[in-house]
């Protein structure tokens, strides 16, 4: 890991943060899934690091998020919506939480990190049955490779930029590769019937859009077709 990420996840670790059901998500999250969990290697660049965090965020533990991070070069900006990110000239930091409610995403003050996390769809799959790897010493919280998996299929039927869709789906077939079918099945029967139509959709196209995973794709088909 890069010296930036590894100080990033070390003041995580320092304020007990993965205790609290703090997750890291995203690209660098794939990044440990190559090192840790058998998932074969995938090309790796992002200039973004997302933290994504339960809610209700229950901890009585204070913490000042962004005061811990500015020692490293961190300042903070605000989104359209009113959340927050940080930024250095290496690397932008987003924190996360899950839509809840109508389907309107709407930010929320974490009062006791001192931030406004952005609030999208999907991301409560994230925080089901967790898992810890340990990385250059340090602990970190992450989402079980299935339910990543899972999560990039939904976001990626929602993306209009086609390059970010391609590297979703594909990010997820690479996990559906390595991680037997019957864990794929068993998270995906806890599915609303519409999610689990898209999942399905996304992976029949998939079969024309993605040749050279033809045979993950229909043996992930064939497993949930027939629950």
């Amino acid at each position: 890991m890069i010296d930036l990420i590894q100080r990033i996840l070390k003041v995580f670790s320092d304020n007990r943060l993965w205790d609290e059901g703090i997750e890291l998500i995203g690209s660098w999250c794939f990044m440990l899934y190559q090192k840790h969990c058998g998932i074969r290697s995938f090309p790796f660049k992002t200039l973004d690091i997302d933290f994504l965090i339960p809610i209700p965020y229950k901890s009585k533990h204070k913490v000042d998020l962004a005061g811990l991070l500015e020692p490293l070069g961190f300042r903070t900006s605000f989104n359209a919506d009113g959340s927050i990110f940080l930024w250095s000239p290496e690397l932008r930091i987003d924190f996360l939480i899950p839509e809840k409610g109508s389907g309107t995403a709407h930010p929320k003050e974490i009062k006791n990190l001192g931030i406004k996390a952005t609030s999208l769809r999907f991301l409560d799959i994230l925080l089901k049955d967790p898992i810890e790897v340990e990385e250059s010493g340090i602990k970190i919280k992450i989402p079980d490779p299935i339910a990543f998996a899972m999560h990039k299929i939904l976001i990626a039927e929602r993306r209009k930029d086609q390059t970010k869709k391609n590297k979703d789906i594909e990010q997820a077939l690479y996990v559906f590769e390595a991680i037997p079918e019957q864990k794929a099945v068993d998270l995906y029967l806890t599915f609303p019937k519409p999610w689990r139509k898209t999942i399905m959709a996304v992976l029949e196209k998939a079969l024309k859009d993605f040749p050279l995973h033809k045979e993950t794709i229909e043996r992930s088909l064939f497993a949930l077709q027939i629950k």
